[in-house]
């Protein structure tokens, strides 16, 4: 009798127990937060104003209509848009048409309550995102600069999370890789996955571009580096798009001089430090005179870059540096195929080919001309290189150019 109540109690108190956790865990699942919806462009309801003399022409859908080769441009400094909107603003990108070495500063600002405007951010990139603490219905945007102020792309947020093609750069102070390109487009023609596959492994990739390239280049720049992954901001080292008709010392000439050339290669591997640097073919891919000075000065240029007798102005600003490897594109010794067809985590199982073809629509510029097309490996095969340089060794497994860097 005494063992039967004991199992009974047993029993009743096992049951207790599993109704206990059922509840316990039914009430876990409801009181998990739903995951954070995308903010929406709420752009479209928006009414705007200024003392531009762009205002009068109205010709505010030239920064809305998704084409960053138009532009709304407000006067110089002091020059303002003032933008209202029926719905609360949560998040502003603005998109600017101008040379990365330009003075294109505006400020962000919102009305305070005594009337007051008072900036809550300001431009640092050619693209920029301003996240709101508070939401408004009406912000202004005010050029600081001694010149106009050209706005390519101007979208406006609601609640909610940030889009992922909107675009919120980073600065970046060390490089495990740094993708040395000479025009827009050139990233994705020849090194095809190198950005997004190296973004998905969780390498901090620096893209650097010797041109300057074209306003409306340079943000189709922008749209095909976010798109491939890249989170830290473009460096362009600042040279003009001339090109030597496929002779080398023409080309140094073009861009005033190989020693003008070498001192910004230089700069730009001490101000990043990168541990490998991928760049150009020797022969410029198809004979491009730009493209052979690229690799050229990046072949002189890890040199110098450790040598603190070589430009020591940046030696003193940024220290010196010694790259652990450099990769030339298609170069016939030490070669290394890369394999850019293996489905990505981060991209949702595309692959870098996918990605790359999807990122060089992006340079809307040069699909209309029709002169190049993105192809897996393509006629200068984008999955080849070679080592022309190591301070770690030879490659063994001759797929990964991250191979020996510990």
């Amino acid at each position: 009798m005494f063992i039967r109540k004991r199992n009974t109690r047993r029993i009743l108190s096992g049951f207790l127990l599993f109704v206990l956790l059922t509840v316990t865990a039914s009430a876990g699942i409801s009181e998990q937060p739903e995951a954070e919806a995308y903010a929406e462009d709420i752009t479209a309801g928006c009414t705007y104003g200024g003392n531009s003399k762009e205002t009068k022409k109205n010709t505010f859908q030239l920064m809305t209509d998704g084409d960053v080769s138009t532009y709304f441009a407000l006067g110089e400094k002091g020059g303002f848009l003032t933008i209202d909107s029926a719905e609360p603003i949560f998040g502003v990108s603005v998109m600017l048409y101008d040379r990365f070495n330009k003075d294109y500063s505006y400020d962000l600002q919102i009305e305070g309550t005594d009337g007051e405007w008072k900036t809550i951010g300001q431009s640092k990139y050619l693209s920029n995102w301003h996240p709101l603490e508070q939401p408004v219905n009406r912000i202004r945007i005010r050029t600081t600069s001694r010149e106009r102020l050209r706005i390519a792309e101007l979208q406006l947020f609601s609640a909610g999370k940030k889009p992922e093609e909107v675009q919120d750069w980073q600065d970046l102070d060390k490089a495990d890789i740094m993708l040395l390109a000479c025009h827009p487009d050139d990233e994705v023609l020849w090194f095809a996955g190198l950005m997004p596959v190296y973004a998905d492994r969780g390498y901090k990739v620096q893209l650097a571009m010797m041109t300057p390239e074209y306003e409306e280049r340079q943000l189709e720049l922008l749209q095909s580096a976010w798109h491939c992954g890249m989170r830290y901001y473009p460096y362009f080292i600042g040279l003009h798009d001339k090109n030597g008709h496929k002779n080398l010392a023409r080309q140094y000439t073009m861009w005033k001089g190989k020693t003008r050339v070498h001192r910004l290669v230089t700069e730009c591997f001490r101000r990043f430090r990168p541990e490998v640097v991928v760049t150009h073919g020797e022969d410029g891919e198809y004979g491009h005179s730009a493209h052979k000075a690229t690799a050229d000065s990046a072949k002189t240029c890890i040199k110098y870059a450790a040598n603190s007798r070589k430009y020591p102005e940046s030696a003193k600003e940024y220290g010196t540096w010694q790259v652990k490897k450099l990769y030339l594109h298609e170069y016939e010794k030490n070669k290394v195929t890369m394999d850019w067809t293996q489905p990505l985590e981060s991209f949702g199982g595309k692959t870098g080919f996918d990605i790359a073809g999807e990122a060089f629509l992006y340079h809307v510029s040069q699909v209309k001309i029709g002169h190049y097309e993105f192809k897996p490996v393509g006629d200068h095969d984008n999955t080849a290189f070679g080592l022309y340089y190591s301070a770690v060794g030879p490659d063994q497994g001759k797929n990964d150019f991250m191979e020996n860097i510990p």
